[in-house]
């Protein structure tokens, strides 16, 4: 089968991988220059990312075994965790190679610019050379704002995105622990971050929906941190109604707003998405049907992130107080952040007082 990928990124790749490995002819177009840049993710994987059983040596920076949360008054430490920080650049041309090596074609500078009927029209970027192609299946893995989506008639309207802005910065660190800041003078939609590359390095950030840049400048002022380079980019919130598949359009990753609600995490969740695909496509399911599981996860991250965004200062306090409980930090403890669920479920069954927040909900 003739499959065109439209986006490079890793989640992009990673399906033109394994559509390769499986035997289809897929070509990859990518309106960068390079793959892997500019770089607008942290970068910051949970151990869920074993599960794919790649090798990390080639793209991975750190190593983190705690996690510490700061709420305006308090602050919860997270001991025996593990997380993988990568360089992003590197870990998207691992799977770009990764795609090539399984025989996928991927065209630097190539745009996506229209749909015409069947076929799809793609600009080389370089040389202003028009290509018309008629593909059998296009994945659309080109974005939040996805242009392919919005070409095809079934990008919703509707769907929202936050704004990050991060900093690469010099100052000491503790590089086992990555930090987080949630409070309404440091970001009242999302939280702030602070995850160390070295001793001597760290991505600091944070997203939002409303004046990130205000925010972003207070936190970096208040920890007297100067950038050395920033990053920015949109992160899509998760939109339950968005149509993933129509005629022979897939959508994947950003494009498809499979993106963690409650962190903005997306790259686990768009790989696994990527195999559900893949294997979709190869073995003729309904896509949306085979992706129902991770579905729900977002859909429970989305409720999460709603009673989340409407928290006041003592909430963050009250909540941090009810989480640092032995009992509730042992459950933490036995899951990624990647399922919510487990987590949700056994800490009301330990904590009812849990229950309060779901007033948020409504």
């Amino acid at each position: 089968m003739n499959i065109t990928i439209i986006g490079a990124g890793p989640i992009g790749c990673y399906a033109g991988y394994l559509l390769a490995k499986s035997g289809h002819t897929v070509n990859i177009y990518e309106n960068h220059p390079q793959v892997g840049v500019p770089i607008q993710c942290t970068g910051l994987l949970t151990s869920d990312f074993d599960q794919f059983n790649l090798p990390k040596e080639s793209f991975l920076i750190n190593t983190l075994t705690t996690i510490e949360v700061y709420t305006p008054n308090n602050k919860i430490t997270f001991p025996n965790q593990r997380e993988y920080l990568v360089c992003r650049t590197k870990f998207d041309q691992f799977f770009a190679n990764l795609a090539q090596q399984a025989g996928a074609i991927i065209h630097l500078n190539h745009s996506f610019q229209s749909k015409e009927g069947k076929n799809i029209i793609i600009k080389d970027t370089k040389t202003n050379l028009i290509k018309t192609i008629t593909p059998e299946i296009i994945v659309a893995s080109d974005g939040p704002l996805s242009p392919t989506a919005k070409a095809f008639n079934i990008y919703r309207q509707n769907r929202k995105n936050y704004y990050g802005i991060q900093a690469i910065v010099n100052s000491p660190f503790n590089p086992d622990a990555y930090q987080t800041f949630f409070g309404q003078e440091i970001c009242p939609d999302l939280f702030a971050w602070i995850v160390p590359e070295s001793k001597t390095k760290a991505r600091v950030g944070l997203a939002s929906q409303h004046k990130t840049k205000e925010l972003f400048d207070t936190f970096m002022n208040k920890h007297h941190f100067q950038p050395l380079e920033i990053q920015a980019g949109l992160i899509p919130l998760y939109e339950p109604n968005q149509i993933l598949q129509q005629d022979n359009l897939y959508l994947l990753g950003d494009a498809s707003g499979f993106v963690k609600a409650t962190t903005l995490g997306g790259l686990i969740p768009g790989l696994k998405q990527a195999e559900i695909l893949a294997d979709s496509i190869h073995n003729k399911q309904d896509y949306q049907k085979q992706l129902n599981p991770l579905t729900q996860k977002m859909k429970l991250h989305l409720r999460v992130h709603t009673i989340l965004a409407k928290f006041t200062d003592q909430d963050w306090d009250y909540l941090a107080h009810l989480i640092n409980q032995p009992k509730i930090k042992k459950i933490i403890k036995q899951h990624t952040r990647e399922n919510p669920a487990p987590i949700l479920i056994k800490s009301l069954l330990k904590e009812p007082r849990f229950l309060l927040y779901l007033k948020h909900l409504f």
